[in-house]
């Protein structure tokens, strides 16, 4: 059902050699990519590990069993729907809100890591999960607005890379760090580093201007690509 007439299409880009060292060179020379994707890396390190940190929590925290571990993952999948449907249903315009979702998602993630009860715990994670959902699709939107449509893909690509690739990285630390210090520390140090990332990153991001992009569908021209900007 897609009005393919109104789509702004960008050529392709024919393939060459050193594609990849100018599009790692765009990125590092544009604050407005080169923030989120350092925000995504050091977060999906040491934050994204929940398939590490729950069942610890699950079971030498709350001394439950697989059915705990399922109702915490229910509990963090309920949050990820809401949160998805409320990032959707609004208009982000400030880029600096990508900083602000990292704060409020490291604040909850603490917040999960040293509540006393279970059902407290249930509680914070479908927060946690909200907040998990709307910190990523922010950073996803950010990079592609603030992306010139030839670089666009090789920005995304780095995207996965920060992201899916950071995950396994953290994997094993914070399994360390669950077994031999605490699963409540395991947790508590992904909300930590958000809390940093956040704070570290808000005024990089409060001084990029926000992208002059046509969200609406419109009869007239003009490119819905951004031009990355910075104050």
């Amino acid at each position: 059902m897609m009005r393919v007439s109104e789509l702004n299409r960008a050529p392709i880009q024919p393939r060459r050699r050193g594609q990849v060292r100018e599009g790692l060179r765009y990125v590092r020379s544009t604050p407005a990519l080169l923030t989120p994707l350092l925000m995504v890396a050091a977060m999906g390190t040491l934050a994204y590990e929940f398939q590490v940190a729950f069942p610890l929590l699950a079971k030498f925290t709350f001394h439950g069993d697989a059915a705990t571990y399922g109702t915490m993952s229910a509990a963090f999948g309920l949050g990820a729907v809401i949160g998805g449907l409320f990032t959707a249903a609004r208009r982000w315009r400030n880029p600096a809100s990508l900083a602000l979702a990292a704060l409020v998602f490291g604040t909850l993630l603490t917040a999960a890591a040293v509540v006393p009860t279970l059902w407290m715990a249930l509680l914070a994670l479908v927060l946690v999960g909200a907040a998990s959902i709307t910190f990523i699709t922010l950073g996803n939107t950010a990079l592609q607005l603030n992306s010139v449509p030839e670089m666009r893909g090789r920005v995304m690509g780095l995207w996965a890379v920060a992201f899916l690739g950071s995950v396994p990285i953290g994997a094993p630390i914070i399994g360390w760090v669950g077994g031999h210090v605490g699963p409540r520390y395991a947790l508590g140090l992904g909300g930590l580093v958000s809390i940093a990332c956040g704070l570290l990153a808000y005024r990089t991001l409060a001084a990029v201007h926000r992208p002059s992009v046509e969200l609406e569908p419109s009869s007239g021209e003009g490119s819905a690509a951004a031009q990355p900007q910075t104050a």
